[in-house]
């Protein structure tokens, strides 16, 4: 299946897992967490989905890399204000829709390659 093709269908199932308008525009820059508002245990549930539908193997797919956990809001924020170090070790890294398209041509969650965008 070619790259346009395979962006076509995760961009599909996005709009469909999401409830999105179709004249929302998704492209492969789109993150889940910020652009999408996906975070916490609704991330873990869209990416067994994602799994699911695509066939990828979860590999070395962690969720806390990616979506900041339900419980950690405001308090924590709060806690790691005063700590540059408490506060980069929470940074996550965006996941985007390019990286699920990485993923389901690779066929499994390998982070560094999706990461990377490498194929």
């Amino acid at each position: 299946m070619s790259n346009s093709l395979l962006l076509e269908e995760v961009e599909s199932f996005v709009h469909k897992e999401r409830g999105l308008s179709k004249s929302k525009v998704i492209t492969t820059a789109t993150t889940l967490e910020d652009d999408l508002g996906i975070t916490g245990i609704e991330g873990e549930m869209f990416m067994e989905a994602f799994f699911a539908r695509f066939k990828v193997d979860d590999g070395d797919f962690a969720s806390g890399r990616y979506f900041m956990d339900e419980g950690s809001g405001l308090l924590l924020m709060l806690v790691t204000a005063l700590s540059r170090k408490r506060r980069k070790a929470l940074d996550r890294i965006p996941l985007t829709v390019g990286m699920l398209v990485t993923a389901a041509r690779l066929g499994q969650w390998d982070s560094a390659k999706v990461e990377n965008g490498r194929l």
